[in-house]
């Protein structure tokens, strides 16, 4: 969960004043004033402090308590009858954000929070200029740092909200003017942030990389990352109706500067794991920021139970979770470059081999193996039927995944709880490692973080962006440094190649949702980003596997659950009620009026 840092009561400052009190916490003297956190090193550092305190840092805590935000897609399908559940049943309304915790007053979470990080920023950008505690060095240097993050909250409230209007004074509690604050043009809010990094990049006060002591902080790195993200939202066909050329080169060109910086490059495919797992003060070369805290639960609330090894007693864990779709497994192509099929109806469960596919071996026959040969994503990323999981810690035997109906990790056709076992035939590997889990509740995992940014996104951002511009060859350039990464064929030289723009659209497409799967909000902001919701949240299926006496497995293919999460409306999410009726001028998303 977040970790929040002591929050300081300033009360010249306020911003939504229902979500004022929750997110400030008393010093122990209940109060203080503004020239006594001036005065004072610690508490002035703790104006900057503060803004750092509400970036989230586990990706399964924005959705729900454990649940992660892939659930919200066609990536991932989450039992039980929760958030997901609601999600998907169509139940965001004006008066249910859905994305909430219900205990808490409000329940709203996403739009309270980044408001909150955005008020706490521009404390820090208003009186640190006059706190006489700290030295000029540290006085610029803090400054353009809360000058990042109020640009990072920004950018977390357009993926959710839409344009936003841009703040920059902390109100003050006498404020009347809620209903003269209006939604800007997204191309607006996106220039003023993009200027606004700019101003900071250019400076040279923040460094290009921060060293590994202060890795947590941004740097120059950070903001060029989420002036590219914002720029490629801002170019994509949800804010861009008129397909402005111009913004698509600005986002190519905004990923290109990324690329440029020296400090970073993409790993290999055999220290691929470590983007994941491994301490925070470690550095990846390809990790441009990442949560500071441990998320080694996760391995608990959405892995694998590995409470059914057969060679030694490890504890049960709670909820399987996350568990891969079928959708998503026929992303990951074969090593060849073929996709392995193509639906031959609406319910994706009559389906065709490609061609390329039965060349690599790939069969849904009784006794064949559709997970031989794929790509070598697919084996960090997902497990699946028969996948040796490793030994668990303390052990010599490794742990097998058996997902077929009646195996130690079978099939579960009840979706409506919480379960252990998976619904869709598969389970998350991404970020888990089964060295979490040993006898006695012992382990020796390494640490898990949640990566924001890393170079790989930028690749694909360059791809996508010149694709759109018809420069197919550039595109074609950016999509195979990812592509060889993965030790995939060049795309030009995938089975069924067409040199057009449709053709390479799709596969940069595919690409990202292979590459970013089980990370965050990649996929979640690209079906809406795109405008893809109807094609794609309909439903969501998983592979049944039995087992015969004869030993062989056979394949069938099942819908898990219709969605109703694909209309309009969940392109953006609404302004909470309350919010919106003080701040009339703030028009609800189209859909939403």
């Amino acid at each position: 969960m977040k970790r929040i840092a002591l929050l300081i009561i300033i009360t010249t400052t306020l911003l939504f004043q229902y979500g004022c009190e929750k997110a400030l916490e008393k010093t122990p003297d209940g109060q203080i004033t503004i020239d006594k956190i001036l005065t004072n090193y610690n508490r002035s550092k703790g104006l900057l402090d503060a803004a750092y305190g509400e970036i989230y840092q586990a990706r399964d805590q924005i959705s729900f308590v454990m649940s992660p935000m892939e659930c919200l897609t066609d990536n991932a399908f989450w039992a039980a009858t929760y958030n997901a559940y609601e999600w998907h049943n169509g139940s965001l309304s004006l008066s249910n954000p859905v994305i909430n915790w219900p205990w808490s007053s409000p329940s709203e979470q996403l739009w309270p929070d980044f408001w909150r990080g955005i008020r706490l920023a521009n404390n820090a950008i208003k009186y640190l200029p006059q706190s006489t505690a700290i030295t000029e060095q540290e006085r610029k240097t803090w400054i353009a740092e809360a000058r990042v993050l109020r640009c990072w909250y920004y950018m977390n409230l357009l993926e959710f909200y839409g344009a936003v209007p841009w703040v920059e004074e902390p109100f003050d509690p006498t404020f009347t003017g809620w209903n003269d604050l209006v939604r800007p043009a997204y191309n607006d809010i996106a220039s003023k942030i993009e200027q606004e990094l700019l101003e900071v990049i250019n400076s040279g006060i923040l460094p290009n990389r921060q060293p590994s002591q202060d890795a947590r902080r941004v740097d120059k790195g950070i903001a060029y990352a989420i002036r590219a993200r914002v720029l490629l939202y801002n170019a994509s066909p949800l804010n861009n109706s008129d397909n402005d050329q111009g913004r698509w080169q600005r986002a190519a060109d905004a990923a290109q500067d990324v690329i440029n910086m020296a400090e970073y490059g993409l790993v290999s495919m055999q220290d691929y794991k470590k983007l994941f797992i491994g301490a925070f003060t470690t550095p990846v070369s390809e990790i441009i920021w990442r949560s500071w805290s441990d998320n080694s639960h996760i391995n608990n609330t959405n892995g694998v139970d590995v409470g059914n090894y057969p060679y030694a007693a490890i504890n049960h864990m709670w909820n399987c979770g996350e568990s891969p779709s079928q959708e998503l497994v026929d992303c990951f192509e074969m090593t060849n470059g073929a996709l392995p099929v193509t639906y031959n109806d609406a319910s994706h469960t009559s389906i065709t081999i490609t061609p390329g596919a039965t060349a690599a071996g790939y069969s849904e026959a009784t006794g064949g193996d559709p997970y031989a040969n794929r790509d070598a994503r697919f084996y960090i990323n997902i497990l699946y039927n028969m996948a040796d999981y490793g030994v668990p810690y303390n052990c010599t035997e490794p742990f097998i995944i058996e997902t077929f109906v009646g195996g130690r990790s079978g099939f579960n056709d009840v979706i409506s709880q919480e379960t252990q076992r998976t619904c869709t035939g598969y389970y998350s590997r991404k970020d888990k490692q089964i060295k979490f889990w040993g006898p006695g509740g012992s382990s020796g995992n390494e640490p898990t973080h949640w990566v924001f940014f890393r170079l790989a996104e930028f690749y694909l951002q360059k791809a996508e962006a010149l694709c759109e511009v018809g420069d197919l060859a550039g595109a074609k350039t950016a999509l195979n440094v990812i592509r060889e990464r993965a030790l995939q064929p060049k795309i030009e030289n995938v089975p069924g190649f067409v040199d057009s723009k449709e053709f390479l659209r799709e596969r940069i497409r595919n690409e990202r949702r292979v590459e970013f799967c089980l990370e965050g909000q990649y996929r979640f902001d690209d079906q809406r980003r795109w405008k893809i919701l109807g094609e794609t949240n309909k439903f969501i299926t998983g592979m049944r596997i039995t087992k015969g006496s004869d030993g062989k497995f056979s394949y069938e293919r099942r819908k898990i659950r219709d969605y109703q999460s694909y209309t309009d409306k969940y392109l953006i999410m609404p302004i909470p009620l309350e919010d919106a009726k003080k701040m009339t001028g703030m028009v609800q998303p189209e859909a939403w009026r």
